[in-house]
């Protein structure tokens, strides 16, 4: 079933939300079990830095902000149909609210875990995501982000993509 096509009313209607893909090729193997169990989505929110006068004309951050907080029960995931030679997953970010200006913004982190099964004969090499993580900041006239990774099988020696 497509998805509807909002308005941009609807759309600025929107709750603050990111939405990602997670790719592989066929070639670099496959978890076992549930797709999205062998990920791991870790969403931190860096909360805007607030100043204050500290006298004489400094101006000085103010302690416990412009810092990284975990954001923790917020990942929906689900697998999808592969497309061509690739295995997908999406994920949904949601219970966010809009980044508070000059340095708010979310980091989502995705990583490996659980087990995953060999490709082809020679395993070689090791799996990682590209790129390690995204900034994703969400303002009133844009509530909604995207962001996307890769899972690839890089060399032990070289570090060269395999």
């Amino acid at each position: 079933m497509p998805l509807p096509i909002l308005s941009l009313e609807e759309l600025l209607r929107l709750p603050p939300m990111i939405f990602g893909t997670i790719r592989w090729k066929i070639s670099v193997g496959k978890p076992t079990g549930d797709p999205c169990a062998s990920f791991d989505i870790q969403v931190e929110e860096h909360t805007a830095t607030e100043f204050r006068d500290a006298g004489g004309g400094n101006i000085i951050p103010e302690p416990g902000t412009g810092i990284f907080k975990l954001v923790s029960n917020s990942v929906s995931c689900w697998a999808q149909a592969d497309q061509g030679d690739e295995h997908i997953i999406k994920f949904k970010v949601s219970g966010l609210h809009f980044n508070m200006p000059f340095d708010g913004y979310y980091r989502i982190t995705p990583r490996l875990r659980g087990n995953w099964r060999p490709s082809g004969i020679f395993a070689i090499g090791y799996r990682t995501i590209e790129p390690i993580s995204a900034n994703v900041v969400l303002k009133k006239d844009d509530p909604t982000q995207s962001c996307e990774f890769e899972v690839v099988r890089r060399s032990w020696f070289s570090g060269r993509r395999l």
